[in-house]
C-alpha cells in the first residue's frame, strides 16, 4: 500500500488548464491555424515526450509545438468540437487527461499527461496523439 497522496490541486489545476486550451483550440478569435497554433504551444511545458503512430518522440520549443499543432489544424481544415474530457489525477504533482474531440462527423480521443514540475511550472509533458493521425488518414489527408 503507498502513501495517500492528495489529488485535490492536481485535479484542479489539470481541469482549468484543459479547460483554457479547450477554449484556445475552439475560439474563432485566431484569424491564422498558426496563431492559434503559437497559443496552444504554451500550454506545453519545455520539452514533452508524446507517442504517435507507435513511436515515442520528443520535442522541445514552443515553435515547434506550433508548428505540429498548426499543420495538424491545416490538414484537419475547420475547428474540432469538443464532446467531452476527463481528468484522473496520479499523484499530487501529475495526472491523466482525456479529450474527446468531433470533426467532420468523426470522433477522436487523445491523452494528455499533466505535471506540476519542482519549480511550480504547470503543462503538458505529453502525451498519445494519435487521434488526430487516425482522423487524418479517415480524411485521406496524410
Amino acid at each position: 500500500m503507498g502513501i495517500k497522496q492528495d489529488t485535490t490541486a492536481i485535479t484542479a489545476a489539470s481541469e482549468a488548464h484543459m479547460s483554457s486550451y479547450i477554449a484556445v483550440l475552439t475560439s474563432n478569435d485566431f484569424k491564422t491555424s498558426a496563431d492559434r497554433g503559437a497559443k496552444m504551444a504554451t500550454y506545453y511545458l519545455p520539452t514533452v515526450f508524446f507517442f504517435m503512430g507507435g513511436q515515442r518522440m520528443e520535442l522541445s520549443g514552443q515553435s515547434n509545438y506550433a508548428s505540429l499543432i498548426s499543420g495538424t489544424l491545416d490538414k484537419v481544415e475547420g475547428l474540432p468540437g469538443v464532446r467531452g474530457q476527463r481528468v484522473d489525477a496520479i499523484s499530487e504533482n501529475s495526472a491523466i487527461v482525456w479529450l474527446l474531440l468531433e470533426s467532420h462527423g468523426v470522433e477522436i480521443s487523445n491523452v494528455y499527461f499533466f505535471r506540476r514540475l519542482e519549480d511550480g511550472t504547470e503543462g503538458f509533458e505529453g502525451g498519445i496523439f494519435d487521434g488526430e493521425a487516425w482522423l487524418l488518414k479517415q480524411l485521406a489527408k496524410e
